[in-house]
């Protein structure tokens, strides 16, 4: 699962991702490092919820050690998102490793 960086959009992520792990699927959770700190505490199935923390990068605009919407003012909510795009290199590394051998061909 790949949330928005923000609370409000990552906390319902989680509620469905128990829900899911209650089913016995395993879910990865795609987050910055200090919203995992938040949030691993509501995992009911730490089994099968793993938390892959993300690395946001820099991005002029962003304040320094912003990583969730919670850091910004709404104003600056644009440079979230570009730095969110900005973890795609990441996501897709950590996708190829994922993905089935089969199904890269």
């Amino acid at each position: 699962m790949y949330p928005r960086f923000a609370f409000g959009h990552m906390t319902p992520y989680l509620h469905l991702a128990n829900k899911l792990a209650e089913k016995g699927n395993r879910i990865t959770f795609l987050l910055p490092k200090k919203a995992q700190k938040l949030l691993e505490h509501l995992s009911l199935f730490p089994q099968y919820i793993v938390f892959h923390p993300l690395t946001i990068p820099h991005l002029d605009g962003l304040p320094p050690g912003a990583q969730t919407a919670s850091d910004i003012t709404v104003s600056l909510g644009k440079f979230l998102t570009q730095a969110m795009d900005l973890t795609r290199d990441q996501v897709f590394a950590d996708l190829a490793c994922w993905v089935p051998e089969m199904a890269k061909a």
